[in-house]
Formats: C-alpha cells, structure tokens, sequence
C-alpha cells in the first residue's frame, strides 16, 4: 500500500517504547501521534513520503519479530531452531538446543533459547547460525 500525503499514520499495535528500533525508525516514529498526516511528517524531518513508508514497513518488521522472540517456544520453533544449529554445527547442534531448553526452564522463549545458545558459538558459527534464522524468518 502506498502512503499518501493526507495519511495519518499510526504505531502498529504490538510497538512498545521499549521495542528496540533502529534510530532511523524511532526518529519518525517519535512524530507518529495518530493527528499528524505522513506529509507533515516527511516535512518536519525533511524527508520524502518514501522514506516516512519505508520506516512505517521497518517498524512494523521490527515489531513483528520482537514479539515472535518473546513467544514461548513451540514445538515447531524448536524443530526450526534445531535444524539450523545442525545446519551450522552438525549433529550436535540438537544436544546444544536441548541443553539450552533444559537451562532456560519452564516456558522458555526463542529469546532466551537463542541467547543462551550465542553464548556457546564461536562468531564465525553464530554469524552463519543467525543466517540460518533469518531464512527461516526467525531473526
């Protein structure tokens, strides 16, 4: 959809002034108060109307995988996981997310499973773990 200059924008539902945004992002999204039209927007910060609907789409991904991190891990999103460590580190990439899973505990989310699991890779194998993540939409 494209913006139009009389569109007012609005902060996608889940975005949190703790969402963490690139500063690109938050420097619009500071303007986006629901009353000002993406016009206004663009020229008070001295931006196209393109820029202001490129950082709209940002924020709403940015959003978007914020609260997929924060989702307790499913069955699926550990298979997932799973097969992208091993994609990376072989075989024992499935011990690595059962052992993450086990320390985390009960409720553990895709966060807190892939922290802990950073912590155990050298930053060449996290470089292509994160990779593998992102291809499967859960980076």
């Amino acid at each position: 959809m494209t913006l139009s200059p009389q569109s007012v924008p609005v902060w996608p539902t889940a975005l949190k002034d703790e969402t963490p945004l690139p500063f690109s992002a938050w420097r619009i999204m500071h303007l986006v108060d629901g009353q000002r039209t993406a016009q206004q927007i663009a020229d008070q910060l001295g931006l196209s109307l393109e820029d202001i609907q490129v950082a709209l789409e940002e924020t709403e991904n940015w959003t978007n995988r914020a609260v997929q991190r924060e989702k307790v891990m499913t069955d699926a999103m550990i298979a997932t996981v799973s097969q992208c460590l091993m994609s990376v580190v072989g075989p024992m990439g499935e011990f690595m997310v059962d052992d993450a899973l086990d320390e985390v505990g009960d409720h553990p989310t895709l966060s807190q499973v892939l922290s802990n699991i950073a912590t155990q890779l050298h930053e060449t194998h996290l470089h292509a773990f994160v990779r593998q993540l992102r291809s499967k939409g859960l980076a």
